[in-house]
């Protein structure tokens, strides 16, 4: 079952809308052709009641800003490329410092997840995203023409591929920023959470959230969530929690099942992910504030969610052993992520 209806007006007089996708059992998720963003995710409890589990905002205008970047499409480059600044084939490009302590370029500087893509319904359970990137977008080389196809499956799937061509050797690479509380958008802390994550490493990073090229092993420290934790084991550990990308796969492109796996206590709600891409990054919610008034009016709290950003390791413009992001002309960039909700 497929919809759609307007969302919210730009200042520009352009309209972003909201559509629909749901499967027969009303599993499905809201999203806005503004920025790509999962604005609700609806999946059922143990009880069969259905339980929105992402976090958006009560004004949909608070979307052209979205700082947390709640729901939304990220590229040109997700997450941190350090000092703001990379070579490609002998020359330097200079982009925005808009990390919060000012060091790093963050999700590509002017995010995708700002922009008004196209919105195309396909068939009856998939909508199609268009956006052309031009030359020199956000200080970055090349236009890339980037589709997107979020899909609901019978089996409580969203589904997420990821397309792009550029006509001039540039650097890519995607993730979807939702934010998931599997316990509903309102419910506060994750505490009752567990999480699993099948990697036997990480990508450490610097004080300022940026890679130093060395990826440890995770076994016997507090990185170490192959059996599954607890957030509220996590969060004695280490107050400030994860904001940290675990190393799935030495190159990108080989599917992995079940590579990550959480599990809500109070409601049974269940999240496995599969994808592609070779890291996720595993954020906590650590900059989360109170500050952002949500869907039912109520403003979510320090660690009130959590992330799972399927991608590349961060700031591989830096790092030539890392899987590559550069992109040529005449080669396509593709990820495909699944997140499948169950309930136990």
């Amino acid at each position: 079952m497929i919809g759609s209806n307007d969302f919210f007006k730009l200042a520009d007089g352009r309209v972003a809308k909201l559509f629909q996708l749901r499967n027969p059992s009303g599993f499905g998720a809201d999203i806005t052709d503004f920025g790509g963003a999962i604005v609700r995710l609806f999946t059922p409890d143990r009880n069969g009641n259905l339980v929105d589990v992402v976090l958006g905002f009560a004004d949909p205008e608070e979307y052209v800003a979205n700082d947390p970047f709640f729901g939304a499409l990220i590229g040109r480059v997700a997450n941190r490329i350090a000092g703001g600044r990379f070579s490609l084939d002998g020359r330097e490009y200079r982009l925005a410092l808009n990390d919060s302590n000012g060091k790093n370029t963050l999700h590509g500087g002017d995010c995708y997840g700002r922009r008004l893509w196209k919105g195309t319904l396909q068939g009856e359970n998939s909508l199609k995203l268009e956006l052309t990137s031009p030359d020199g977008d956000a200080g970055f080389p090349g236009e890339v023409k980037v589709e997107v196809l979020y899909t609901v499956t019978d089996a409580n799937e969203l589904v997420i591929e990821y397309r792009a061509v550029t006509d001039r050797t540039t650097v890519f690479s995607m993730t979807n920023h939702s934010y998931f509380n599997l316990n509903g958008e309102a419910a506060g802390e994750c505490g009752d959470h567990s999480i699993r994550i099948d990697a036997a490493r990480r990508t450490e990073v610097d004080e300022f959230l940026a890679p130093t090229g060395r990826n440890p092993e995770v076994a016997g420290t507090v990185y170490d969530l192959r059996s599954g934790r607890t957030f509220e084991e996590i969060h004695r550990e280490l107050p400030r929690c994860f904001d940290d990308n675990f190393v799935l796969a030495e190159r990108d492109g080989e599917f992995k099942q079940g590579v990550a796996f959480a599990a809500s206590a109070r409601t049974g709600i269940t999240l496995e992910v599969s994808t592609t891409a070779p890291g996720v990054q595993f954020y906590m919610g650590y900059f989360l504030d109170g500050s952002c008034v949500g869907k039912s009016g109520i403003r979510y709290p320090q660690f009130g969610a959590f992330c799972l950003e399927t991608q590349l390791w961060p700031d591989a413009v830096h790092h030539p052993d890392f899987p590559s992001a550069r992109l040529e002309p005449g080669q396509v960039y593709g990820q495909k992520t699944v997140y499948k909700f169950g309930s136990r």
